[in-house]
């Protein structure tokens, strides 16, 4: 079952962004293994709110692409960059309109993500991507709390060696994989806003009960177990690609 951003948009940027993370951790990592120059023509594909889209428009002419309405008009208001309403398996662009295209948490959303890397193969010359490798991805005391979750996402994320096949069959080489360590420090209370606003898609596809019985724990157990900080430790995938 797709979850239903439109419903988010409002407050999405609220309970997902801070624009100290998205540049040091995010954008830097695009920027780095996408090898993104100054000047050169980006699609953010899925671009939401126009998070990424923002912060690369201060040095390349970006297009924002996403299925949702409600999301782009959040996104446009941000700055003048052109944001396109489209479905990601058929992009409305030429052939090499494109120098590279950033797929930042993406391909879990999409119903044939090797039939949008061909499409992104047609339109661009490079790709980077962004995403967790579910192989080694752990949550601590929100995995205590929703059970079920890595077990959904397993399912919905593509494989990292999968990913890199999919990128082989569509036309591209060179392909490099960086893992980048993730960590960000925030209040118990901030955490716990973000799980009852559902800062994880994921949180729409749990079993019956489950999330309200895991919203029940963290308000227990996260103030008695980490008092009033709380630290998100991760990491996620680096992928690119040039064709």
């Amino acid at each position: 079952m797709p979850v239903d951003y439109s419903r988010r948009s409002s407050d999405y940027d609220a309970i997902r962004a801070d624009d100290a993370t998205d540049r040091a951790f995010w954008l830097r990592g695009l920027v780095e293994v996408g090898r993104i120059r100054p000047g050169e023509r980006v699609l953010d594909l899925g671009a939401g709110t126009g998070r990424f889209a923002f912060l690369l428009h201060a040095s390349n002419p970006v297009v924002a692409l996403d299925s949702s309405r409600e999301m782009l008009s959040i996104a446009h208001a941000k700055a003048p960059f052109a944001c396109v309403r489209a479905d990601g398996h058929r992009l409305p662009l030429r052939a090499d309109a494109i120098d590279v295209t950033v797929i930042v948490m993406v391909l879990q959303h999409l119903a044939d993500y090797e039939l949008t890397l061909r499409e992104v193969a047609r339109v661009s010359h490079r790709v980077v991507i962004a995403t967790s490798d579910l192989s080694t991805r752990t949550l601590g005391i929100v995995e205590e709390a929703f059970p079920s979750l890595l077990d959904i996402d397993r399912i919905r994320f593509p494989r990292i060696e999968a990913i890199v096949g999919a990128l082989e069959r569509a036309g591209f080489g060179d392909i490099q994989t960086k893992k980048r360590p993730y960590v960000r420090t925030l209040t118990v209370t901030q955490q716990l806003d973000r799980v009852r606003r559902k800062y994880i898609s994921t949180f729409d596809l749990l079993p019956p009960g489950e999330y309200d019985r895991g919203v029940r724990f963290l308000e227990r157990e996260l103030p008695r177990r980490f008092g009033d900080r709380f630290e998100v430790k991760s990491s996620f995938t680096f992928l690119s690609g040039t064709r």
